[in-house]
Formats: structure tokens, C-alpha cells, sequence
């Protein structure tokens, strides 16, 4: 036997070396991520060499961070070093975002098991009329985020070239049929200090329209938290304003406290909810 030969190794010693089963290896030889060195073409024994041990050690690792096959396959062709990094590092990335997405909604879960009531203090604005820069676009609740991150970048882009300064937090109008599937249509706002001009440019950034925004009073109240558990603020609310007969037509407004932009801890989000309502509550006085 030559000393190459001598390196081979069949599927049930390669298995022990590298804590992959057969079936595992048929499979990744299948998908051509770790491809036999030697295939005997009469019995159809499949030998890997000890080179190949690092490779086989590398997918291992990639998939018990549930690295899809095509990326694994991407990472595997990268010239090792910062190209190979930068495939996996996306990765990584990814499966941070995933993990702290599971842990909020574990969070939601658990509080909702909590035998507190979810019963935010109400309060209520009077109708102001406003300017605000917008942007209107068609957005699936999956992509809010995002779309959010590009669009308040624009809007505060546009409130500097035109000295626009915002008057208060960043926001967005919802419709009833964007809640109930019917419209993607969300409105982003930047509200902006009186004495702006609405037909002036809006800086020249793509979609921006500055508006003046109707006099509406609202009910509101503060969800402090995540995103995850904002529908019990919306339904706390909502009951309140429905119990007294108060509802009005037209969009919700949230207003963006403490925002994604400025914090990286859900808990710490503040968002003010804002009902439409005809008028206040007789008992509550011109609040």
C-alpha cells in the first residue's frame, strides 16, 4: 500500500474521526459540500483523506448554527481569511438578530402569563393642527422595521436641508385596513416647527412631502417595551375608548419616543399610542 493510500480513510472511520455520521457524510457528499477524495467504482466505498478532517470539522460547526447549504457551500468557495470571515460573519449576524427576536417574544409570552392586568394610564390631547414631513409607502408588518431605519433617515435628511427642525419624536399614521391586511399603506412622519413652509421642497430627498396634518384629538397611552407586546397597549386602549363611546374614524398615530434608533434594548422602547377620539370624556375635563 502506498503512503498515500495509507491516509485514506472508509466512512465509518472518517465518522469517528470527525463525529459525523454515514448518513450525514452521504448527504453532504450528495449536496456537494464534502466530496469523497476516492470512490471505488466496483464496491462504491467512499475514502476521505485527513485533509479533508478541518472541512468536514468547519460544515459541522456551520450547521449547528443552522447555516442553510447554499451559504455553507458560499463560505466553503470564499478564499479563507477575510472572505471566508465575511460570509460567516453575515451569517452570525442573522442568527444574533433571530436569537434576540426569540428572546423578546419569550419575554412576551412570560409576561402575559403574569396575573397582572395590562392597563396603561389613559390620557388625552387635544386636536393641534401640525406640520410634518412624510413619507407614504406600502409596507408588510414583517418589513415595518426595516423600511422605518431607510425612511427616518430620509425624513431627518430633508429637516436639515430645508431647516426644518422636528418639534417633537418621529411617528406613523396605521389605517384599520393596514391592521386587518387590507392596505400596506403606512404614513411615516417627522413633525417640524410651526413657520415651515408646506409648499416649500422638502430638501430634494426622494418621497418626502411635507404636510400640514389636521387638528385631531386623540386618546393616548405610553407602551414601554417591545414591540412584541405593543397589541395589549393597542387593545387596553382600544376597549377604553370604545367602553365610552368615544371612537373616532381615521388612522392610529404612534409617535416613536424612544426608538429603535436610539436604543438596543427592547425593554427600554417607549411608544405612544394615539386613538382618534370625537371628544373627551365629560368626567375627564378639557384635558
Amino acid at each position: 500500500m502506498s503512503e498515500a493510500a495509507e491516509h485514506l480513510f472508509l466512512v465509518g472511520e472518517f465518522s469517528r474521526l470527525t463525529h459525523l455520521t454515514a448518513k450525514t457524510l452521504r448527504h453532504y457528499h450528495d449536496v456537494d459540500l464534502l466530496v469523497p477524495a476516492v470512490v471505488d467504482p466496483g464496491s462504491g466505498y467512499r475514502y476521505y483523506t485527513s485533509a479533508q478532517i478541518p472541512r468536514a470539522q468547519l460544515i459541522r460547526r456551520l450547521r449547528d448554527v443552522r447555516m442553510p447549504v447554499p451559504q455553507i457551500r458560499e463560505a466553503l468557495a470564499a478564499p479563507e481569511g477575510a472572505g471566508r470571515d465575511a460570509v460567516i460573519g453575515r451569517h452570525l449576524e442573522q442568527l444574533q438578530r433571530e436569537l434576540l427576536q426569540t428572546a423578546v417574544a419569550v419575554g412576551s409570552l412570560r409576561s402575559m402569563l403574569s396575573p397582572l392586568p395590562w392597563t396603561p394610564p389613559v390620557t388625552y390631547r387635544p386636536g393641534v393642527g401640525e406640520s410634518a414631513l412624510t413619507v407614504v409607502g406600502d409596507v408588510v408588518p414583517e418589513r415595518i422595521e426595516v423600511w422605518f431605519a431607510d425612511v427616518f433617515t430620509r425624513l431627518f435628511a430633508a429637516a436639515r436641508q430645508v431647516q426644518a427642525w422636528p418639534s417633537g419624536a418621529g411617528g406613523a399614521l396605521y389605517s384599520g385596513d393596514w391592521f386587518s391586511g387590507q392596505s400596506l399603506t403606512v404614513t411615516a412622519l417627522l413633525p417640524v416647527g410651526a413657520g415651515s413652509d408646506p409648499d416649500g421642497d422638502p430638501g430634494g430627498e426622494r418621497g418626502v412631502r411635507l404636510l400640514d396634518l389636521g387638528a385631531q384629538p386623540y386618546a393616548v397611552a405610553v407602551h414601554e417595551g417591545s414591540f412584541a407586546d405593543l397589541d395589549r397597549t393597542y387593545a387596553a386602549l382600544g376597549e377604553h375608548v370604545h367602553a365610552a363611546g368615544i371612537a373616532a374614524e381615521g388612522p392610529i398615530r404612534e409617535n416613536y419616543l424612544i426608538s429603535p434608533a436610539d436604543t438596543s434594548d427592547p425593554a427600554a422602547l417607549r411608544t405612544e399610542v394615539c386613538w382618534p377620539v370625537t371628544h373627551f370624556p365629560t368626567d375627564e375635563g378639557d384635558l
